[in-house]
């Protein structure tokens, strides 16, 4: 028991003080003082906050218990230790006062043996509170691991010895998808297993520590070459266990450097922001980090704060580009749904223009719902006035498959008859790292009558082996066949096997970006069935699209 806590006791009565200031005294306490009021008690707690508050429940003015209420509701006196008195002594007076936060109730006249045990029992609980605190105040709660504070510290530590340093950031870019999986707890364990098996295979590191969700923070205190940091990171990661489960990617930034950040909190962000921007799938998983992408990052957080805001008062827009039958030309069989921004400022923006900035963060995931719920609104919209075959192209992320979101969209907004409708792009190369998922999801996909397109085919990593793996409808041939085939006749005969290879196994084809007559003309000779791009129709805004459907 800590008898250096200061204790404060409220009551009206002079006698009742008396005598429990005479008890604690007697206990070993030497920090006691009074007040004879509820007004008085709180103008002395705030002034200077006792551990431990004892606080007759029947006072004139404001009693104990409106006190109480008024120290629950002030996050300055919250935190202090309440013990009730009072001489009353009924099980609904001290179950109100232990609903209103008293910590305990004791009846007058207060006996030595309860009022010590009382405030033994306050006082430990105190230590354990402060204890909880302090742990969680520089420590993860689910790995163990030194949080993101505690990290920082030692960087300004060794920032202020003149050391040089490196910081070491590794985004676990499948975290949401094993927390999903799994549980949050098992994403946590495979984070402290990482942590432990940096720690023993690199004896330089000073800290490992969680700084965000699904990263990872190294202080390294070193002075070696860029080069070979990079190459010791990516051998540690290398030998990871679980480096393909997590998805890893890192990116170092070292101090000192001419032009890099100065302040610790800036040093984590830069390696951060770098980690999480690197392609988990890109052979470069391991970068330094540019000091200049402190100017992008700034950009980056304005676009992320306009695009909020923007998202709010309703500045996004679909526009549609139409798909056309070759054979035709003339009424569109389908379209692919494109997101604007109508920025009040710099006018209608491209995904290009801004989404960069924010495809790492929640808003993405706001966004992607949002299209996709507008999507839908079309087609319940449109679809009484469809052909049969007319289609709606919509792409969809990684997140989107992961969160679950999507289906819960679809099945609540999507009724059976418009499914067939709806067609989901996906990009080929962006579910390798977790294959058995994503076909999982999109088997659930198609069950509920709903097309999948592998967009952007030929342009990423392992091509036709995805085709044979995801349940797919159509394969949609990247705008990168298609430039200048007319004048190139290998690339005719490569376009022309990738069509005969999605027609021999039954999907439907579409070749985008067609931009020129003598492409088209080509396109027709080789048999593709539909196209897309700006020569036949460019993106526009859904009246404008409608007039030209019907």
């Amino acid at each position: 028991m800590s008898l250096d806590a200061r204790i404060l006791i409220v009551d009206d009565d002079e006698n009742s003080r008396f005598m429990l200031r005479k008890r604690l005294k007697q206990l070993g306490f030497q920090h006691v003082t009074e007040a004879s009021d509820g007004d008085a008690g709180l103008e002395q707690a705030r002034r200077l906050p006792p551990d431990i508050m004892l606080l007759d429940v029947m006072m004139p003015g404001i009693d104990g218990v409106a006190v109480l209420r008024i120290m629950r509701d002030d996050e300055h006196l919250r935190g202090i230790s309440v013990l009730m008195i009072s001489a009353h002594d009924t099980l609904t007076m001290a179950a109100q006062c232990i609903e209103l936060g008293a910590d305990d109730y004791l009846a007058k006249p207060v006996l030595m043996p309860l009022l010590r045990a009382r405030i033994t029992a306050l006082l430990e609980r105190r230590r354990l509170r402060n204890v909880e605190h302090a742990f969680l105040s520089r420590f993860d709660a689910q790995t163990g691991l030194p949080n993101r504070a505690a990290l920082l510290e030692r960087i300004e530590c060794t920032m202020s010895s003149g050391r040089p340093l490196a910081l070491v950031a590794v985004a676990c870019n499948n975290h949401a998808n094993i927390a999903l999986g799994a549980d949050e707890g098992q994403a946590a364990a495979l984070l402290s297993e990482l942590a432990s098996h940096v720690r023993s295979c690199w004896e330089q590191v000073d800290t490992i520590a969680r700084v965000a969700e699904n990263m990872l923070g190294w202080l390294i205190p070193t002075a070696q070459a860029d080069q070979q940091l990079v190459l010791e990171v990516q051998a540690v990661l290398g030998m990871t266990a679980h480096a393909s489960m997590h998805g890893l990617t890192a990116s170092i930034a070292t101090w000192p450097v001419e032009g890099a950040a100065a302040e610790a909190t800036e040093l984590l962000r830069l390696a951060m922001n770098e980690a999480s921007r690197i392609d988990p799938l890109g052979e470069e998983r391991v970068t330094l980090a540019d000091p200049a992408l402190r100017t992008r990052t700034r950009a980056a957080l304005a676009i992320h704060e306009q695009l909020e805001d923007g998202l709010g008062r309703g500045e996004l827009e679909l526009y549609y580009q139409p798909i056309f039958a070759v054979r035709d030309g003339t009424r569109p069989v389908g379209a692919e749904a494109l997101l604007r921004w109508n920025h009040p400022q710099r006018g209608v923006l491209a995904p290009g223009e801004f989404l960069e900035a924010v495809e790492h963060t929640p808003l993405m995931n706001r966004i992607d719902a949002w299209v996709m719920e507008q999507a839908i609104a079309s087609l319940v919209a449109w679809h009484r006035h469809l052909p049969a075959t007319f289609r709606l192209h919509v792409n969809v992320t990684a997140r989107s498959l992961a969160s679950g979101r999507l289906m819960e969209i679809l099945s609540t907004h999507l009724s059976e008859p418009v499914r067939q409708h709806l067609a989901l792009e996906l990009t080929e190369r962006l579910y390798v790292s977790d294959m058995p998922a994503c076909v999982s999801v999109l088997h659930s996909l198609r069950a509920l009558g709903i097309h999948v397109a592998l967009d952007d085919f030929g342009t990423g990593f392992s091509s036709l082996s995805h085709v044979s793996l995801l349940p797919c409808d159509t394969m949609k041939i990247d705008r990168s066949f298609v430039s200048g085939v007319y004048a190139n006749e290998q690339m005719r005969r490569l376009l022309k096997s990738m069509v005969s290879m999605a027609q021999s196994l039954g999907l439907m084809v579409i070749v985008e970006g067609v931009e020129r007559d003598d492409e088209l003309a080509v396109l027709r000779e080789l048999g593709c069935p539909f196209v897309q791009g700006y020569l036949l129709g460019a993106p526009r805004p859904e009246r404008d699209f409608l007039q030209r459907l019907h």
